[in-house]
């Protein structure tokens, strides 16, 4: 073995600044990326949180995910924000951009496939999160290439609790159901509602309290856990629990493509890691906290029941109807050319992660779980482009 003399004090102090100066190992480069989710409060802006301290560890410390809740981009300018790097990252609710997003909205819609069946431990949002993203990154290069079209790639995935009716007055029969303004934040969901005999209203979800509480509408057609993360529980006095059913599922974590391919294979590998936990942590607080906020509504008055039998029925025939009709519709309007061969997909993956998630309690069980069927089969190195 070689021996070296120790370094005098100067020496060292000289060697530490030119390493410092050159960007030598003395100091790890890190890059801070801007993460807006479009929440003000709730289970994205928290999960938000621990996906930033999860790509930070993972990264070895050359990732900082600063995380702008309702402050720099609300939820409709998002995919235009992310588009144009006003943020680097961004949480995308593509059903707001049906033209953009075709193939993934395709998807998201199927999430009706979830009313059809009886879900006892309510995790129908936890298998569908999952479903998505084994579909978006292996079985749909289409979805890429939306995203693409974007400036976009999309990194993770997670599914809200089961999609019900939100209300400022009793909606329990078809009666009640005929004629009523509902707000949808879906296409499925709206076009539910017509074959219902009601009526669909758009909106994003910032304006929803607002149009509650002034009674343009009658109903939101949205998850529990809303009635805290958008403040919903001060205009909701009547909730309908089983109607009309599904679950929302956007892209949590979309990167802006330029910035993604600025990154090298670890820090690509630490966001990756990090949208699993952040599709876990979503997933699973909009189930526990869907739970919580239908017993603190229940404490406070609000009237929460069943739909009647025939409404139910009704429903699950339309639902039933309409998911043998979104093939064509996609083709139709979006020029989606795989259309039947997605539903047909989406069933089969619907099948097959609603008994993956039954033995799943906590979010770090459902990280794993989304790491090691999906996420850790992405390959980095070319995902979204060459790194560096």
């Amino acid at each position: 073995m070689r021996w070296f003399p120790p370094l005098t004090s100067a020496a060292t102090a000289t060697l530490l600044s030119a390493a410092l100066l050159s960007g030598g190992p003395a100091q790890a480069q890190s890059t801070t990326l801007r993460y807006a989710v479009g929440f003000p409060t709730g289970a994205a802006p928290e999960s938000a949180r621990v996906y930033a301290e999860t790509v930070k560890k993972h990264s070895n410390n050359t990732l900082n995910i600063r995380v702008f809740d309702l402050s720099l981009l609300n939820l409709s300018e998002m995919s235009g924000g992310v588009k144009q790097g006003v943020a680097d990252i961004g949480y995308v609710l593509t059903p707001y951009f049906p033209a953009e997003y075709p193939h993934l909205n395709m998807a998201t819609e199927l999430s009706m496939l979830l009313a059809l069946r009886d879900d006892p431990s309510g995790k129908g949002g936890l298998a569908y999160g999952g479903a998505m993203a084994e579909f978006v990154f292996t079985k749909c290069p289409e979805c890429a290439a939306d995203f693409a079209k974007q400036n976009q790639l999309y990194t993770s995935t997670g599914g809200s609790s089961n999609y019900m009716l939100l209300c400022n007055k009793p909606m329990r029969t078809l009666a009640d159901l005929k004629g009523a303004r509902l707000r949808a934040g879906g296409a499925a969901w709206a076009r539910w509602a017509r074959e219902m005999g009601a009526t669909p209203a758009s909106m994003s979800g910032n304006e929803v309290f607002e149009a509650l509480h002034q009674k343009v509408v009658d109903c939101a057609i949205i998850s529990a856990p809303e009635l805290s993360g958008l403040n919903l529980k001060d205009a909701v006095t009547h909730i309908t629990t089983d109607l009309p059913g599904g679950a929302f599922s956007g892209a949590t974590s979309n990167v802006n493509l330029d910035a993604w391919r600025k990154l090298n294979e670890v820090q690509r590998t630490a966001l990756l890691r990090g949208g699993a936990v952040l599709g876990a942590e979503v997933s699973m607080r909009y189930l526990k906290y869907g739970q919580r906020d239908l017993e603190r509504a229940k404490a406070k008055g609000t009237q929460i029941t069943q739909a009647d039998p025939a409404a139910v029925q009704a429903s699950r025939k339309a639902i039933e109807a309409d998911i043998q009709a979104i093939a064509a519709t996609y083709a139709r309007q979006h020029h989606v050319k795989r259309a039947d061969e997605i539903v047909a997909t989406m069933r089969q993956l619907v099948d097959r992660w609603m008994p993956l998630v039954q033995n799943v309690e906590n979010a770090e069980q459902l990280a794993q779980l989304y790491w090691n069927e999906v996420y850790s089969k992405v390959d980095v190195k070319t995902y979204g482009g060459a790194a560096k």
